[in-house]
Order: C-alpha cells, then sequence, then structure tokens
C-alpha cells in the first residue's frame, strides 16, 4: 500500500480552551456548585441568579468574572461574610468555587505529550485565545506549559474592582518563557486580521504552518479564510448537554452568537470542511511531519 505523504508544518498556531484543555468541564464543575451554593446559604431564586450573571459576564466581555459577586444586584452586604470567610468548619463560598476550577482544569489526554514531542522536533507553538491575559497566564502554567508554547496572543483583560480580594499578588501568574502579546479587551473571533498579523510576526510560511481549534463559526473559518490549514479539534466541540445549556443561560455571548454556533455545527451555514478533523490531540503526529522552524 501505498503510504500517504505528510505535509512538512513547522509553524503550528492553536486555539486554547476547549481545544488543549477542557474548558467548558472546568467552567461547569465550579459554576454549578458555585451557583447552587449561592441559592443554599441565600434563598435567592436561581433563575434571578442566572439573570444577574448574565449581566455581569456581558459587562465584563467573559463568563469568568462570577467572583465578583458584589455587583449581583440581590446579594446585599448582609451576604458578603458566607463569601469570604469560612463558616461552620466549610470553606467560603469563593474559596470552593476557586479549588473547583483549579482541580477541575486539566489537558486534553495526549495533548501535552504531543506538543512536547512537536516542540522537540524544533517547530514553533503559539496560542491565538479570546480568554483574557489574567486566566490564561493561571492555566497555562498550572498544565505546565510554559516554556512548551513559545507565545501566546491574549486580550488584555477587564480590570477587576479594588473590593474583590486577591489571594495572589498580580505578578505571581508570571510566566517565566512563554511570552505574551497583549490584544484589545474586545478582541473575538474570528478575526482573520489578528491571524494574519501572527503569520507576519513570525514570517512564517503558510504553506507549512496549521490552526487548530474547536469552533467550526471561529477558528475553522478563521483559518480558512486566513489561507492557513485547517485542524478541527472536534472533541472539543460541545454544544449540546446540561453544561451547555448552563453556559447559554448565563454566558457573555450575544444571542447571535449562540444561534451562529448551532448554525455551523448543523451545517445548515456555508461553510467549507476543515482541512482536517481531530479525534484526539495526538492524531497530529499522524498527519503531520514537523520540522525546525528557522527563526528569521
Amino acid at each position: 500500500m501505498e503510504q500517504i505523504k505528510k505535509e512538512d508544518i513547522n509553524f503550528v498556531i492553536t486555539d486554547l480552551d476547549d481545544t488543549i484543555w477542557d474548558w467548558l468541564e472546568m467552567w461547569y464543575q465550579s459554576f454549578m456548585p458555585y451557583l447552587n451554593r449561592i441559592v443554599e446559604e441565600t434563598g435567592i431564586n436561581i433563575n434571578i441568579l442566572k439573570k444577574e450573571f448574565k449581566a455581569l459576564h456581558e459587562k465584563y466581555g467573559t463568563t469568568e468574572m462570577s467572583f465578583i459577586y458584589k455587583e449581583l444586584p440581590s446579594i446585599n452586604q448582609s451576604f458578603y461574610p458566607i463569601f469570604e470567610e469560612v463558616v461552620d468548619g466549610k470553606k467560603s463560598i469563593l474559596h470552593e468555587y476557586n479549588s473547583n476550577k483549579k482541580n477541575n482544569l486539566t489537558a486534553y489526554e495526549g495533548v501535552i505529550d504531543t506538543l512536547k514531542f512537536i516542540k522537540n522536533q524544533g517547530s514553533k507553538i503559539v496560542a491565538f485565545t479570546e480568554s483574557n491575559v489574567f486566566f490564561t497566564k493561571y492555566r497555562i502554567k498550572h498544565l505546565g506549559l510554559d516554556t512548551i508554547i513559545d507565545t501566546v496572543y491574549s486580550p488584555e483583560g477587564y480590570q477587576i474592582p479594588g473590593s474583590v480580594y486577591k489571594h495572589y499578588s498580580e505578578d505571581y501568574w508570571d510566566l517565566k518563557q512563554t511570552e505574551i502579546k497583549t490584544l484589545p479587551k474586545e478582541t473575538r473571533k474570528p478575526n482573520v486580521e489578528i491571524l494574519n498579523t501572527i503569520i507576519k510576526d513570525f514570517n512564517a510560511d503558510k504553506s507549512k504552518s496549521i490552526y487548530i481549534g474547536d469552533k467550526l463559526d471561529r477558528d475553522i473559518y478563521m483559518a480558512q479564510q486566513a489561507g492557513v490549514t485547517s485542524v478541527h479539534a472536534e472533541y472539543g466541540h460541545i454544544i449540546d448537554g446540561d453544561r451547555y445549556e448552563l453556559l447559554k443561560e448565563v454566558t457573555h455571548w450575544s444571542p447571535g452568537d449562540v444561534e451562529r454556533e448551532k448554525q455551523f455545527k448543523s451545517q445548515k451555514l456555508d461553510i467549507p470542511s476543515p482541512d482536517y478533523t481531530l479525534k484526539s490531540f495526538d492524531e497530529l503526529i499522524t498527519l503531520f511531519r514537523f520540522t525546525k522552524f528557522a527563526d528569521a
């Protein structure tokens, strides 16, 4: 049987959330207990809280600012102690929430070893994410990806109110080797201009580059518009089930964003198929021959 010739690739651009790590699982396993405990300890109706969290997330442009509880209209000062103080030997609500985020943050199977393999071949690895710099740095450091990923393009975060308790200093999660390039805080995918800028910044050859991402309507569409080989991380594209339904209720996305994603998933919108589709991240090694990137 004739062996299929692999494409030579030396420049890898990847999404992070739901491509490198399971963001949706981490989010659900932390936000759902957080929401339920607030309901349990305050007696506030869960549907009211969902609407208030959605407004909070829309204000900050991310579903990750749930810890700014003092901006929820239903949370008056009498409830503040249960969020930050140990009561009857139980963790405070915020402590439990943050612990659940940390304990449920995991890379998909095969991701770390595959990235190390690609790195060892001398290829350049760059990430482009919509998640803001603070959360991105924390996750890269927590998962041991500092030094493996060369550069990350990530939006500047919104200013966190001074009233929010900070367990760590602002520079605690700074990375030692992975470079952070900050984008405007409103950055959203698809953004062909930024993808082309990344290629230009490194003087990379598009014919030897790939872009990996889980969202058809954002990641894959963007790669196709930029003329970069598109690789769909199908394993991370989940838009059904309890986790996604809760996310839709409290997300900062507009209703149009949610509907657009559904349309792309069902292929009702006109988009060419991805160049490659991954059932798992380590399939990259069987699809491409990774080679040394020559820095300009």
